[in-house]
C-alpha cells in the first residue's frame, strides 16, 4: 500500500470521529425511546449506534493498517432532550446526509491524490450511506403519516431481519 498523505490521514481520522458522534446520538436517541416504553423504535437505534461504531472502527483499522496512526477527535456531547419522535428522525436523516456528504469529499480527495486503495476502501461506505439515507427517509415517512406511535413501532419491528410478517 502506497503511503497515505497527511492530508488523507487527517480526514480518515476525522471521519472516524464522525462516526463515533454518530454513533453517541444514536445511543441518545435510543435512550429517549427507551425510556417512554418504544422499545421497537430503541432497539432500532441501538443497533444504529452499534453500526455506526463499526463503521469508526473500519476506519480505524484502515489507518493502522496503511501504518499511520489512529487519532480519535474529540467527541462532542450528543443531543438528549427530544421533541417528538419527527425531530429524532429528522436528525437521524440529516446525520447520514451529512456523513454521505463527508464520504463523498473523502472519495474526492482520494480521486484527486490518485488514492486508488484508499478510494476502494471508501466505496463500501459510499454503498452503505444510500442504504443509511433511504432507511431514515422510510422512517421519517412512516412518522409523518402515522398519528399513532404503536403503528410506528409495529412498522420498525416489521423491517427487522427475520420478522414475520404477519400474513401466514
Amino acid at each position: 500500500m502506497a503511503k497515505l498523505s497527511t492530508k488523507m490521514v487527517e480526514e480518515l481520522n476525522s471521519q472516524m470521529g464522525r462516526e463515533l458522534s454518530a454513533a453517541n446520538q444514536y445511543l441518545a436517541m435510543a435512550i429517549h425511546l427507551d425510556e417512554r416504553s418504544l422499545k421497537e423504535l430503541a432497539n432500532f437505534f441501538y443497533t444504529q449506534a452499534e453500526e455506526e461504531r463499526g463503521h469508526a472502527m473500519k476506519f480505524l483499522h484502515y489507518v493502522l493498517q496503511a501504518n499511520e496512526k489512529p487519532v480519535i477527535p474529540a467527541i462532542p456531547e450528543p443531543i438528549s432532550n427530544f421533541e417528538s419522535l419527527e425531530q429524532i428522525a429528522e436528525m437521524g436523516l440529516a446525520q447520514e446526509q451529512e456523513v454521505t456528504h463527508c464520504i463523498h469529499e473523502l472519495v474526492d480527495l482520494a480521486l484527486s491524490e490518485k488514492d486508488h486503495t484508499t478510494n476502494h476502501f471508501l466505496q463500501w461506505f459510499v454503498e452503505e450511506q444510500l442504504e443509511e439515507e433511504a432507511t431514515f427517509t422510510e422512517l421519517l415517512d412512516v412518522v409523518r403519516q402515522s398519528e399513532n406511535l404503536l403503528l410506528v413501532e409495529q412498522y420498525v419491528f416489521r423491517q427487522k431481519p427475520g420478522a414475520d410478517s404477519g400474513g401466514e
